[in-house]
């Protein structure tokens, strides 16, 4: 069952993989998230592929287990992605409310007529 798994694991890396370069090559993604995208698949590959590694790299780091160094370091990637949308996000707000306030002032609305009938 282990075989089955790390073989569908591999298949997703290296879909995922091709699609990452094929959005570099689009210019979708740019040259440091290409890479971090690579590595990232890379060291998942080898965490799957290779389950003692990351015991290896967690007692070299003084954490317990690598199942815990895996944990730690998905949190701290999910922080730092959030953290990277949030500014993402209030840059976009920002543009838009200066776009909105620029097109209020370029339009003018007529100001309702104070003419009134007389009979």
């Amino acid at each position: 069952m282990l075989i089955l798994f790390k073989f569908l694991f591999f298949i997703i890396v290296l879909t995922a993989v091709m699609s990452v370069i094929r959005r570099g090559r689009e210019g979708v993604l740019g040259k440091s998230g290409l890479l971090f995208w690579l590595l990232f698949w890379f060291a998942a590959l080898i965490a799957v592929l290779y389950p003692g590694s990351t015991q290896f790299l967690a007692a070299y780091l003084g954490i317990g287990r690598g199942a815990d160094l895996v944990f730690y370091s998905a949190i701290i990637a999910l922080f730092y992605l959030m953290f990277r949308l949030h500014i993402k996000i209030e840059g976009i707000q920002r543009d838009v409310t200066k776009i909105v306030r620029q097109e209020a002032l370029k339009t003018t609305i007529p100001a309702p007529s104070s003419s009134k009938k007389t009979v």
